[in-house]
């Protein structure tokens, strides 16, 4: 009884958090903590809302509380992790990182995370590392093989970054963001077609990926399709109807056009759900952060209590370097499978039966 309303907590909590409602969901979590208890899960999600009001010392501390219950507990390590992240502290991130994935080595979220912030500083050879030791650790994670191909991509590897990309789409290809890398990849090597194709292949896979909306219909819009643009931002608002980005798209769409009455229109239906103006987009939060990473704040010390968990996790904050540096990212991408010789074939015979 007790853990099936800790669950029921968890999940009313988690609802409101994911319907934007911080304070709503917090007060959700405090009254839970309060009547059962400190469960690692209640106390991750306070932690959430603390982060989402922009109170990082109060979500800090509920971090600490629900690590300390339950050290296997790898979202939370995760999260907090990405926190320190995102507000630049990355030495202590790092820590945190290599406290969790000791912890649970099994989970690739942790990899994704500690590699995806090595990209971001520019360690190139780290992050492959890191990548290359998730998908050895956590060989069913799909965001690990898409975090992989993002950072080859980046680095103008394409043919690696396919082999990535259609490893992660054969293990899911019900994750979109898997489609919308493998469109990328073509996008940069100007194989226009191929990028429409992924893209429609994409949504017959993912349906509710509002992203790849945003992303065919630009992709339409670039073509002199405005009409089949707008539809597919429509479409998406259906999925979707909080997504931002696809109010700011379509606002972009109409204005181009000078569709003013469009545009007013859409202005008071974005009002009317966020209490904004379309026409200004999502904050650029990633940027933000990537900023506060490469600047880095390297004279913040490592807090006491996080220096404390540090120790009792194994005694050292290290990764085993068998599970790093031993490990040949090259040769791990030759064995997967080549998604570029694929592509046609493989991926798109499936459209009339999924």
């Amino acid at each position: 009884q007790h853990f099936r309303a800790t669950f029921l907590a968890h999940t009313l909590g988690m609802l409101e958090l994911k319907s934007n409602r911080a304070a709503d969901a917090k007060k959700v979590f405090v009254d839970a903590i309060e009547r059962y208890g400190n469960s690692s899960q209640l106390l991750l999600g306070a932690a959430l809302c603390e982060v989402k009001l922009g109170n990082e010392g109060a979500a800090r501390r509920l971090f600490e509380k629900a690590v300390n219950s339950d050290k296997k507990h790898g979202q939370a390590w995760q999260s907090w992790g990405v926190m320190e992240m995102r507000a630049g502290n990355y030495k202590i991130a790092k820590t945190l990182f290599e406290c969790g994935i000791q912890s649970v080595p099994n989970h690739g979220a942790l990899w994704q995370a500690y590699a995806t912030m090595e990209s971001q500083r520019g360690n190139i050879e780290a992050a492959r590392a890191l990548f290359a030791a998730g998908v050895t650790k956590c060989k069913h994670h799909v965001p690990l093989y898409q975090g992989w191909a993002c950072l080859e991509l980046r680095q103008d590897h394409y043919d690696q970054a396919k082999k990535l990309i259609g490893e992660a789409l054969t293990r899911d290809k019900t994750q979109g963001s898997g489609w919308l890398v493998a469109a990328k990849i073509e996008e940069k090597q100007g194989n226009k077609g191929l990028v429409g194709m992924i893209l429609k292949r994409g949504l017959e896979c993912s349906p509710n990926h509002a992203e790849l909306y945003c992303a065919i219909a630009e992709y339409e819009f670039n073509r002199g399709k405005i009409d089949k643009a707008r539809e597919f931002l429509e479409r998406g608002l259906e999925v979707d109807p909080l997504h931002a980005p696809l109010y700011h798209k379509l606002a972009e769409l109409e204005a181009k056009i000078f569709n003013l009455e469009g545009l007013a229109q859409l202005n008071k239906r974005a009002a009317e759900v966020f209490n904004n103006n379309a026409l200004i987009p999502p904050p650029a939060s990633m940027q933000a952060w990537g900023k506060k990473i490469r600047m880095a704040r390297p004279h913040i010390k490592l807090p006491k209590g996080i220096a404390a968990l540090a120790g009792m996790v194994n005694g050292q904050v290290e990764i085993d370097p068998e599970s790093v540096h031993e490990i040949n990212p090259d040769l791990l991408i030759q064995t997967m499978s080549n998604f570029e010789d694929g592509i046609v074939g493989d991926i798109f015979q499936e459209s009339n039966g999924v």
